[in-house]
């Protein structure tokens, strides 16, 4: 009887490849599942979590803007602020979940050949539950606000994407060293914690960039999440969301940088992962 044989040689899975992920497909799907029933198990509010969780971020965080700003739109104020920080913790979740997820499922490893980028691309797809979920706060500001809608509101899903993104490849790397390094996971809450103070979350680009010498705004514009949330405000919300085109362009091409870089710095060190796991 024939039977499907994979050749592991040094050619094999040298780069991220799109058919060999849809290949195993039917595993990602169940590591998806699996990582979702885990999550919400004999919790008793369930997927309301989803919801608990950053409505009371954006509570604190709204009215900490709100007092700060002095905005005379108290309810206006707190949708951006929820816009931002819904975009955040999708971030924040993928990169964090991504960067535990090759220790978190270790005894996988010895038992059959499969793509190790299956494991951390399945964390991502219970994120993007939770993000859709937590969108009905979005949803129920902009009635209260009496916010409008225009046709930007079309590109919000490419700028989901590319936080999506932002996860994965700064993720990826994280994962990578934590195989061999345990004290990932106590580092990377702290650059969460951090990050999003440097990031327009709570305020705005402008505003940072209004109190920063002019000489440190490219290093702002670094962080590759300026981008992504200035885009997705700007799909929200239109107007000036993009403070400079120059620095939302540069930010925009740090996060493809950051994806490659974590992409192939995990596919380097894959085969290694069973020596340390």
């Amino acid at each position: 009887m024939n039977k499907d044989k994979i050749i592991i040689d040094s050619k094999l899975s040298s780069f991220f490849s799109l058919n060999e992920v849809l290949k195993y497909r039917s595993l990602l799907n169940n590591l998806a599942k699996r990582d979702f029933l885990i999550r919400y198990k004999q919790a008793f509010a369930g997927v309301l979590w989803a919801l608990v969780k950053p409505l009371f971020s954006i509570l604190v965080f709204g009215y900490i803007s709100s007092k700060i700003n002095q905005s005379q739109n108290t309810a206006t104020n707190f949708l951006f602020v929820a816009a931002a920080m819904l975009l955040w913790q999708l971030f924040a979740n993928v990169f964090n979940d991504v960067s535990n997820s090759i220790i978190g499922n270790s005894n996988l490893f010895s038992k059959v050949y499969f793509p190790k980028i299956i494991i951390p691309l399945s964390t991502i797809m219970v994120c993007l539950v939770d993000f859709l979920i937590s969108l009905i706060i979005l949803i129920v500001l902009f009635v209260v606000t009496g916010q409008s809608i225009h046709w930007h509101i079309l590109l919000a899903p490419l700028f989901i994407i590319l936080t999506v993104l932002n996860g994965l490849g700064i993720g990826l790397y994280f994962a990578t060293i934590n195989v061999k390094y345990r004290d990932v996971k106590f580092i990377v809450p702290l650059i969460l914690q951090f990050g999003m103070y440097l990031t327009p979350v709570i305020f705005s680009t402008s505003y940072y960039l209004d109190r920063l010498p002019t000489c440190l705004h490219w290093l702002f514009c670094l962080n590759p999440m300026v981008g992504a949330i200035d885009g997705f405000k700007y799909a929200l919300f239109g107007g000036d969301a993009i403070y400079n085109f120059s620095y939302f362009i540069g930010s925009i091409c740090v996060s493809f940088l950051f994806l490659f870089i974590g992409i192939k710095y995990f596919y380097k060190f894959e085969r290694s992962f069973v020596d340390y796991i």
